[in-house]
């Protein structure tokens, strides 16, 4: 039997320990402020020092890091499931590639954008600490053989400050289309929200610590991206669409039931 995630795309319980949500949290947090800890030493920073760091933490673990040309993408990083062409691991993901955009002229490190930089470790480091994250992007993915496996529709509805309401509009016309997936569709959407947000705070964070060491002096605080993209409602509305979805599948298997 093929397993989604393999060992070295995931952290075992073991080794966390506390498999709760919050310890899965506590634990990707660690393994960012030890990523963070390892390049501030650095006077001089190269890009070839982000992977150095990632496999002097995760040795045992898959991971490639590699820079986006500068014309190719209008994005500046992306962490991306990594399938082993050859079949030797029996999973469908065996590790993640870490895309990253040089050419950052202030508050980088390698040329990287700190928010950037710090933004796509915490997405790497939550994968490997909660594998269903990577196995639901996995699954859904499977859904739309060729069409962006619905990460375009995430970009365009809910990573882009449209409200709410809108973006419940056209998660609702995304489910008629897709019958019978609403439930891996939500639960994507969810996990995919939760992410973000997780991610977006630990870019800002560190950008901030980063900025004050090199440059010590007072700024103005900018509004989150969390809050410009209303990521937290969002995830609230999901979040009750999503339990609205399983309820009535709940009755209708109920009612299916001979009595």
């Amino acid at each position: 039997m093929i397993r989604t995630i393999a060992g070295t795309a995931r952290i075992s319980t073991k080794i966390i320990k506390d498999g709760s949500v919050a310890g899965r949290d506590c634990f990707c947090e660690k393994l960012e402020q030890k990523f963070y800890n390892r390049i501030e030493k650095y006077k001089h920073s190269q890009f070839d020092y982000i992977g150095k760091s990632l496999h002097s933490i995760l040795p045992t673990k898959l991971i490639q890091v590699e820079k986006i040309p500068p014309k190719e993408s209008i994005y500046n990083g992306a962490v991306i499931l990594a399938q082993e062409i050859e079949r030797t691991i029996p999973a469908d993901v065996v590790g993640y590639i870490v895309s990253l955009k040089p050419g950052a002229k202030k508050n980088h490190f390698g040329g990287v954008s700190m928010e950037v930089l710090m933004h796509e470790i915490r997405h790497l480091f939550h994968y490997f600490t909660n594998p269903k994250i990577p196995n639901r992007i996995y699954r859904v993915s499977k859904l739309r053989e060729g069409e962006n496996n619905f990460e375009q529709f995430f970009v365009n509805n809910f990573q882009s400050p449209v409200r709410p309401s809108i973006s419940k509009i056209e998660t609702e016309k995304l489910l008629k289309k897709e019958k019978g997936h609403s439930t891996d569709i939500l639960q994507f959407l969810r996990y995919k929200l939760i992410d973000e947000i997780g991610a977006y705070n630990s870019g800002e964070k560190f950008a901030a610590q980063y900025r004050a060491k090199k440059t010590p002096q007072t700024e103005l605080d900018c509004q989150s991206q969390i809050q410009t993209l209303f990521l937290r409602e969002k995830l609230v509305m999901i979040s009750d669409m999503l339990k609205n979805t399983l309820k009535a599948e709940r009755g209708s298997l109920k009612n299916a039931m001979p009595g």
